[in-house]
Order: structure tokens, then sequence, then C-alpha cells
């Protein structure tokens, strides 16, 4: 949990430096990549994932899509990762970081911010594409000749500085090829709720991808982060017990080998797991996953009483 704790230390201290906060206090860490706002209903919905059935490694990528770890420089430093500006696979039109676009929706690949490589030294954002139905497409890239894995660590390695692990970009590209049309929601939705409910899913997919050893470290490094996420939004002074217990499930996240060893371990781990988020669950009302309470903190002056 300490480099999670980090990198939301890390956060705090970038949006101080970006601005990306503007006049709402920073409650949840999607604020650094979006326009100032205090409408708490954009913080608690997203594009709805359209993903048919998949591998265990496509459920690895999954939960790799959601890791800032994947990323590297600044963009991991502040929490980025594929899935803030591709939201579930889609284009996340609310995306907006300064230090890569000037209109939401849009992100700049060449940025010099994010990368040492591809940096032009020019603000030049092109709108973010959906990546549903990106396995049908021939080629990517400016020169449309890259294949999906190419431009997938293209992306990560080049325009983000992260360390391309093969195993990790194969995971990614799994991941990618797996988001489809005709897998959307029917009938179709624009948007899909957050909730404690919906974090927690996250992070049990996450860990049912452990078993798949290749990516299984960087696995339980991003279901760690997506605990984190959960975290972040309980009050500190309403949620202590809660807090603490998860803190625990991620520490425990730090060994899956030690957790996959043995049946009973992970029995266990889930049923402490399953029982902290419950106990949120029935609570959800004072938590950040609810719309009124999420306002109430993004309207205060200070962030004293989380």
């Amino acid at each position: 949990m300490k480099r999670i704790a980090r990198t939301i230390a890390q956060m705090a201290c970038a949006a101080a430096a970006l601005g990306a906060a503007g006049d709402a206090p920073l409650v949840v860490r999607e604020q650094l990549w979006m326009a100032p706002t205090q409408d708490a209903s954009l913080l608690l919905a997203e594009a709805p994932e359209c993903m048919a059935a998949a591998s265990i490694e496509a459920e690895a990528g999954r939960a790799l899509f959601r890791s800032p770890f994947v990323l590297g420089g600044p963009a991991a430093r502040i929490g980025l990762s594929c899935h803030a500006c591709h939201t579930n696979g889609a284009r996340n039109a609310a995306f907006f970081l300064p230090e890569l676009t000037d209109r939401a929706g849009a992100a700049d690949v060449t940025s010099s911010w994010s990368s040492a490589v591809r940096g032009d030294g020019v603000l030049n954002p092109r709108d973010i594409p959906s990546l549903v139905d990106a396995a049908q497409r021939d080629a990517f890239g400016a020169g449309e000749t890259l294949s999906l894995h190419d431009f997938i660590r293209g992306v990560v390695v080049e325009e983000f500085q992260g360390a391309g692990d093969p195993t990790v970009i194969a995971a990614l590209t799994a991941y990618v090829a797996a988001l489809e049309r005709d897998a959307c929601p029917s009938p179709a939705r624009t948007r899909a709720p957050l909730s404690v409910g919906s974090a927690a899913d996250d992070v049990r997919r996450a860990v049912a991808a452990l078993p798949h050893d290749p990516t299984q470290a960087a696995v339980a490094l991003a279901a760690r982060d997506i605990i984190g996420r959960i975290v972040e939004r309980l009050p500190q002074r309403r949620f202590a017990r809660e807090r603490a217990a998860l803190e625990a499930s991620a520490r425990a996240l730090a060994h899956p080998q030690a957790l996959l060893a043995e049946e009973g371990r992970m029995t266990a781990w889930r049923a402490q797991f399953d029982g902290t988020i419950a106990a949120i669950a029935r609570r959800e009302r004072e938590t950040y996953f609810d719309e009124a309470t999420l306002a109430q903190a993004l309207a205060a002056p200070t962030r004293t009483g989380r």
C-alpha cells in the first residue's frame, strides 16, 4: 500500500502544480484530468464497457489498462492510466489535462510533457478515439502501418515512457482486442454509474486474473491501485476502520503467490474483502460514490473533515 499512498500523495502535489483541480478541492484523482468542475455527477459515471467473453490474459489486460504503473514519466506520477483517456475502451469526452490538451476529449500524442521520444514542443491535440472494434482494423498509427500490438507498445513506451514489458503489452492487446461493438450493453447506455459495487467488481476481476503468471506481479499492483481508488472515496474520519481493512487487503496482494499457493488463503482474502465492501455499501450515501456527499466535498473551501 505504500506505493499506492505515495502515488496519491504525488497526485495531490501534481494538482497544485497543474492547477487541475481549479476552483474545486481535490477529492478524487479523476479531477486531475477533467476541466475544473463542481458537478459531482461527472465523477460518478463513465462509458459502459463493450467487452466480449475473453481469456484470462485479456482479463489481466483489463486490470493493467486501469493501472497507472503501466505508464511512465509524469503521467504515471499523477495516476494517469490508459483508462483515463479511453474509459472502458471508449473515448473519454471529458478528458482535459492542460499539459496534454487545450480542449476536452483530445490529447497531444507528441507532448514533450509525457514523452521524451515523441515530444515536439508543440501543443497539437487530436481527438481521443474509441478502441471498441479496434481489432477489426488493419493498421494503426499516423502512417497506418502498425499492428494493434505495436501500436499499443508505441503508446506505452514512446508516448508515455512506460517500461513496455512484453507480457504486459500482450495482455493489453488481448484486452483491447476483446472490445467489440456487438458486446455493448443492450439496450444501449451512454453512461454507467460508478459505485462501491462496481469498483469492488474491478478489484475482484483483477484478482481473478492473478493466475496469469506472466503478468501476476503487475496485475497484483493494478488490483492494489484499484483498492486505493476505493479508499480515496471514503472520508477518513467516518470510514477509518473500513479504510484500514482495505489497506490490509491491498498489502496482502503484495504477495500474490502466497495467496494463490493455498486455496484457503485466497478464500479468506475474498471473504475479508467482500465483508469490508458490504459494510461500506450499507453506508454508501456517506461516501464519495454518492452524488450529494461528493458535491458537498467539491464545494468545500478546504479538504478538512475527510
